[in-house]
């Protein structure tokens, strides 16, 4: 069995700590981008303080997938630019010890979060969207009555606008209504009834608002024509996540073997699951971004920055907005059918493993400061935009 050298654990720690601190801050601010929403659920829907905690904590798998590889960029970037500023590195490359030495508890550590990756995105991630899916149905059936508000134009369900002049606390019965339907741009309908109920069906995890006793005044855009209809019964049937405001994605809901199933399902109707497909391809390259973003970070860790640990910062945010931006190309790209999921899926992986091992062969064949590379590149931009925004 290989134990870890005393070099080993002193280059962990120092990528480590910054890692962990990244992984908060990065987690931290995709929370906050959430926030806003969950407050409005306690605010608007009446949903409880315990039920927007389950859903956060639902959500939090889909965030650390995505956080914790820039938190492996970030750590090793800002342990690396430590050691090299204090000219530890230089020191220990002096005795003797090369950079493919000094790099393998960070590529270890690129590991151990590719496994963590691969665990979140083939088990965690599925589970808890799935799990999801269920909270928002439940917080919808039992807050459904309650976040409407009586004699307010109430606009929580999409392309709908509901007004209620009241509603019964008893059996949470509505009492005049009024509602516009104008989910469909070419039908606009306004629907006035003298009573209604919000009745959930648990079976399609749906929610019907059921009118009683009313009229359906409608216009069509395209043939230039208007009706009016009466009715006893008129059902509106709404999805619970639209109630809320999150939108359902099914692959992502599919753990790997019911997913695999589902593509080769597909494949054998002959109608391929395009975006089944790329969720597939996905879980097996997405996670594998941990480890090349690792190798990637240590030749540009070795170089200084006049800015400091900030310009190392938006360096590692600046690469993962590269990666995502291909990463969203590709995956378009496979869901239009125009490349295999699983070479699209790659094309970010692909790129980030020419790049970090051109930029580790010259850093560990000392070639680093003797040509402008792409790394002087990459720093000369990013104190470029830091110079921007400084100057008045």
């Amino acid at each position: 069995m290989v134990r870890p050298t005393i070099l080993d654990r002193y280059i962990a720690g120092e990528v480590v700590k910054p890692l962990g601190l990244g992984l908060a801050v990065f987690t931290f601010a995709l929370v906050t981008g959430r926030m806003l929403k969950l407050t409005e659920m306690v605010v608007n829907h009446g949903v409880a303080l315990g039920g927007v905690l389950r859903l956060l904590g639902l959500i939090m798998p889909a965030f650390f997938e995505l956080t914790l590889p820039m938190a492996v960029l970030l750590g090793v970037l800002l342990g690396f630019g430590r050691l090299s500023g204090d000219r530890e590195l230089i020191a220990a490359r002096a005795c003797g010890v090369s950079l493919y030495r000094l790099a393998v508890p960070v590529v270890a550590i690129g590991c151990i979060a590719w496994a963590i990756s691969g665990w979140l995105a083939f088990e965690a991630r599925p589970w808890a969207m799935a799990r999801l899916q269920d909270e928002l149905y439940d917080l919808a059936r039992t807050e459904s009555a309650a976040g409407l508000k009586q004699q307010v134009f109430n606009q929580d369900l999409p392309g709908i606008v509901l007004y209620v002049e009241r509603i019964r606390s008893k059996d949470g019965s509505l009492q005049g209504v009024l509602l516009s339907d104008l989910r469909n741009p070419d039908q606009h309908n306004t629907v006035l009834a003298a009573r209604g109920l919000v009745l959930p069906d648990p079976r399609h995890k749906t929610i019907t608002l059921r009118l009683y006793d009313g009229s359906i005044f409608g216009t069509d855009e395209e043939q230039g024509a208007v009706h009016l209809t009466s009715f006893h019964i008129y059902d509106l049937t709404v999805a619970p996540g639209a109630t809320l405001g999150v939108r359902e994605r099914e692959p992502e809901e599919l753990r790997y073997g019911a997913l695999k199933r589902r593509v080769a399902a597909a494949r054998r109707a002959h109608k391929p699951d395009l975006e089944a497909e790329t969720e597939l391809a996905g879980k097996y390259t997405v996670p594998l971004a941990s480890v090349l973003f690792a190798v990637v970070a240590v030749p540009l860790g070795l170089k200084p920055a006049r800015g400091g640990q900030s310009e190392r910062f938006g360096l590692s945010v600046a690469l993962f907005f590269v990666y995502y931006v291909m990463m969203k190309t590709g995956q378009t790209f496979a869901q239009d059918g125009r490349l295999n999921p699983l070479l699209a899926m790659s094309i970010p992986d692909g790129a980030f493993a020419l790049l970090g091992g051109w930029l580790f062969w010259r850093a560990a064949h000392e070639r680093f400061e003797q040509s402008r590379g792409l790394s002087d590149l990459l720093w000369t931009l990013a104190e470029r935009y830091a110079s921007r925004r400084v100057a008045p």
